[in-house]
């Protein structure tokens, strides 16, 4: 078993298929699946199923990949430790898994700042709801190296630092003449919400039963899977949506959508950067994380 070997493997067992992950290390398939032979033939054990095209991983194979994604990760971190002591020259991939609004806005507003802290390092964010995010951190499978969301977060599993306050608000198709709403006149807007495990929803519905409101009495019209699918909905005057500010901000100013008020109702959240405390990070990961609170500077607050 060498390290080739264990790459392989986890690309194979990442994408449960033989040609993606050839495609992905610029292999053959052939090539590839030599490699998870041989890595077959000195375990002793049977790693993959192949069930016409799908490709299924045995109980062996799960067991073995907690330990390669270790591995590899060591590996990933001798070398570029070794290659300089320098931020600037480490290199490599970092993979974020983020929420809606820390992957579409916050995220893409630091990257010169993160390519000026470590301008040899490609960065990879894939966007999900919070609790996906924390599945995906908490499961390792595609092993991502950091998550941003939009939720607190109490799983001893996890390191969590907050990075930025927000307020969700309510907005309105550019013609709503009302600047402020009663929390009875918010039941009768037909709203356009969130899905059911995004943050968002979830400091909405939290902040509602603080106020006496179960949100089973919103009418709801509509359920959208971004903060962006909501606001193109309120611009063409479908409803009105409650998004995070800081995503709306253009459009406010664009006079696109507007700002309701919903009075005696004050909905505030922070986002947080979130890493498994018990793998090693690699060298780019670690460099963000102690300088999270310069590269968020003047974004932090009270929640």
């Amino acid at each position: 078993m060498d390290i080739k070997q264990l790459e392989v493997f986890a690309k194979v067992f990442e994408n449960r298929s033989f040609s993606k992950a050839a495609k992905q290390l610029g292999l053959s398939q052939p090539t590839v699946s030599t490699h998870i032979q041989h890595l077959e033939d000195s375990l002793g054990k049977k790693l993959f199923d192949r069930l016409g095209r799908r490709v299924v991983p045995t109980e062996e194979a799960k067991i073995l990949y907690k330990h390669a994604v270790e591995i590899l990760k060591k590996r990933d971190e001798a070398l570029a430790e070794l290659l300089s002591l320098d931020s600037s020259k480490v290199s490599g991939k970092v993979r974020i898994a983020a929420s809606n609004i820390p992957g579409d806005y916050l995220i893409p507003h630091l990257l010169i700042k993160l390519k000026e802290l470590l301008p040899e390092v490609t960065f990879q964010v894939e966007i999900y709801d919070s609790s996906k995010v924390l599945n995906l951190l908490r499961e390792n499978i595609p092993n991502f190296d950091l998550g941003f969301v939009g939720l607190e977060v109490f799983d001893p599993k996890f390191e969590v630092k907050k990075v930025h306050n927000d307020e969700i608000v309510l907005i309105s198709p550019p013609y709503f003449k009302r600047d402020s709403i009663t929390l009875e006149e918010l039941l009768k807007l037909p709203l356009i919400f969130r899905e059911e495990d995004s943050g968002t929803r979830k400091t909405v519905e939290k902040a509602l039963r603080k106020a006496g409101i179960p949100a089973a009495k919103l009418n709801v019209i509509a359920y959208l899977g971004s903060n962006t699918a909501i606001k193109e909905a309120v611009k063409r005057g479908a409803g009105f949506g409650l998004v995070s500010r800081y995503s709306v901000k253009d459009e406010v100013e664009c006079k696109k959508v507007k700002v309701v008020e919903i009075r005696g109702l004050s909905i505030r959240r922070c986002f947080f950067a979130v890493k498994r405390n018990d793998i090693t990070p690699i060298p780019a990961v670690r460099t963000i994380w102690d300088k999270l609170e310069k590269l968020f500077k003047n974004r932090n607050g009270e929640c």
